[in-house]
């Protein structure tokens, strides 16, 4: 993983992180790490006369953010005149849009199914009553054990972390492989396009797999695209076609 999202992880765990602030006589030379834009090559060959003075004795120390930031700076000089063609490529590359932070509610229950659904917390609606309805369609289970947990994204509150669609489907399939450890779960509902969207083959959209089943490969589970409990709600004609969806996955039992 690049450095932002090292130093985000660890700090999520609580790892103090430790960086010196002064280049020590007697210290190993340090490395700039790799980061997220452009991967840092090797420090800079200084000209004959600084390689002669890496650290005199009678001077005092350097900062090490300074070698650090001359180790940037220098692919910056050197790409521009060695290769203005290949500049092209890294623009089309970049172009990922920023995606604007969601939350999903997380739905778990004694049933083999675990229900993803995009949220929009400024909403008044009962989706939990319709989700209970749902789920009693689904098959018998012990209501009581159904819970809710709201997952927000990004997992980490980093302003270090970029907020790309890349970058999301990353850390939520991290998540849900995760979450299908246990090996309870054996469906996956996707409910509204922030639930759909980083699980989906990329290339395909929310619209065109709505109502169809998938199968996610990577996590070997079924899964089937819905709308969103508020787009129901909204508009209770689509709740037809996602009953004769579940059809293929009736009787579901614990």
């Amino acid at each position: 993983m690049n450095e932002y999202q090292r130093q985000a992880y660890l700090d999520a765990l609580g790892v103090e992180q430790y960086v010196p602030r002064w280049l020590l006589t007697v210290a190993p030379e340090p490395r700039a790490c790799p980061l997220p834009e452009e991967v840092a090559p090797e420090p800079q060959v200084a000209p004959a006369s600084d390689k002669a003075a890496p650290a005199p004795k009678s001077v005092a120390p350097t900062p090490v953010s300074e070698v650090l930031d001359g180790m940037r700076r220098e692919p910056s000089r050197q790409r521009a005149p060695e290769k203005p063609t290949p500049e092209p490529a890294s623009p089309a590359v970049e172009p990922a849009e920023p995606v604007t932070p969601f939350t999903l509610s997380i739905w778990r229950s004694p049933l083999p199914v675990l229900v993803l659904d995009a949220r929009e917390p400024r909403a008044a609606f009962p989706t939990d009553r319709l989700l209970r309805n749902l789920l009693n369609a689904l098959g018998p289970h012990d209501a009581q054990r159904v819970i809710e947990e709201i997952l927000p994204w990004p997992l980490v509150n980093n302003p270090a972390v970029r907020l790309t669609a890349e970058d999301a489907r990353a850390e939520l399939h991290t998540w849900l492989e995760a979450e299908l450890a246990t090996g309870s779960v054996r469906y996956v509902l996707l409910m509204g396009a922030n639930a759909a969207r980083y699980f989906l083959p990329e290339g395909q959209s929310y619209s065109e797999a709505l109502g169809q089943v998938q199968t996610l490969s990577r996590f070997n589970v079924s899964a089937l695209v819905a709308p969103s409990l508020i787009e129901l709600l909204r508009d209770p004609a689509r709740k037809r076609s996602l009953w004769q969806a579940l059809q293929a996955w009736l009787p579901m039992t614990p």
